[in-house]
């Protein structure tokens, strides 16, 4: 009889110990990004989130959160949550992770890069990895490469069609120096304010425009409160996906490496999808009500010409040596 007694409590205390490894394993896992769901942010994260319950047998529970939800929609406050451990993965575009790092500006330096299979071979390789690589010391991981899109730009007023058609124009661009440069020396008036207050500025006129991937600016639904946007495909925008630094120094080295193939793999998928909707879109923003204006070589030139100074000034600013990283590597894929 004893010895029934003491197999029973050896048991039952086996099994919980194993009940709270499991509901530890099991505790929600939080994804933030701070774009719409129907996004493609909003497709990597869900590939992402099945991609984790296929590899850990379902140990972890992730759980999306679109529009910075947990953050209040604040971007700032999103970053601080993922520094601090409340958020533990974020998709994040580097046009905002300028204010971590003013090197992160580099990727949108005007017509860097040609195509979006040049961009993804660079940020796979030497250079993107110089980006990433300080991440820990903000108590961040990079675990992957992303796209926000090629950036256009949308307006109220008509056409784009050259650099005097900015010329006073009210554009909302992202809080970094680069793209207040930019817009500056074409003429424009740009301003600055955070993602989620867009729309509701689009729509009253506060602003006459804005500038963003053709993905975002579907799923945003600018199409509603702008009439004219032009393909010009001016800067480039990646996404990264990030890990919490405490989250992540908590995981074994298995569940890392798991983590870590998840989120490669989901962005890749996520990248073939903006690439895909940056042929799709143009037709569905036409049959929306917009009328879509693409950049001939000989109009885009023009814009260039304009913007070869801002080109120089910034890399000077963040380096020559470390700009040539990215285009030593756009060579090399021309080749």
């Amino acid at each position: 009889m004893k010895i029934k007694k003491a197999f029973l409590a050896t048991t039952l205390s086996l099994a919980s110990l194993m009940a709270v490894a499991t509901a530890y394993a099991q505790q929600p896992v939080n994804v933030s990004y701070n774009v719409a769901e129907g996004s493609s942010w909003h497709q990597g994260a869900e590939r992402f989130r099945d991609l984790v319950t296929e590899y850990s047998d379902g140990a972890f529970q992730v759980r999306l959160h679109p529009n910075a939800a947990l953050a209040g929609g604040s971007d700032r406050v999103e970053m601080e949550m993922t520094q601090s451990g409340a958020i533990h993965f974020l998709i994040k575009s580097t046009t905002w992770m300028t204010g971590l790092d003013s090197r992160y500006q580099v990727l949108g330096l005007p017509w860097l890069f040609p195509d979006h299979d040049t961009a993804n071979a660079v940020l796979d390789g030497p250079a993107g990895e110089a980006l990433l690589q300080d991440l820990e010391q903000r108590d961040l991981v990079g675990l992957a490469w992303g796209v926000n899109g090629f950036r256009q730009v949308t307006n109220s007023r008509g056409p784009i069609t050259e650099p005097a058609d900015l010329d006073g124009l009210r554009i909302r661009v992202p809080g970094i120096e680069l793209y207040l440069a930019i817009f500056e020396e074409l003429g424009a008036s740009p301003t600055t304010m955070n993602f989620a207050e867009v729309f509701t500025a689009l729509q009253t006129g506060a602003v006459d425009g804005q500038e963003n991937p053709l993905s975002l600016i579907w799923s945003s639904r600018f199409h509603d409160v702008q009439d004219h946007v032009t393909i010009w495909n001016y800067s480039y925008d990646a996404l990264a996906f990030l890990g919490s630094g405490p989250f992540w120094q908590g995981l074994s080295a298995e569940d890392q490496e798991m983590f870590r193939r998840a989120a490669k793999e989901a962005m890749d998928f996520q990248r073939e999808v903006v690439k895909q909707e940056d042929i799709d879109l143009v037709a569905e923003l036409e049959n929306a009500g917009m009328t879509v204006t693409t950049l001939s070589d000989e109009q885009l030139a023009a814009f260039q010409e304009v913007l070869a100074p801002v080109y120089e000034q910034y890399k000077s600013s963040l380096g020559e040596d470390f700009v040539s990283l990215f285009e030593e590597g756009v060579a090399e894929q021309q080749q």
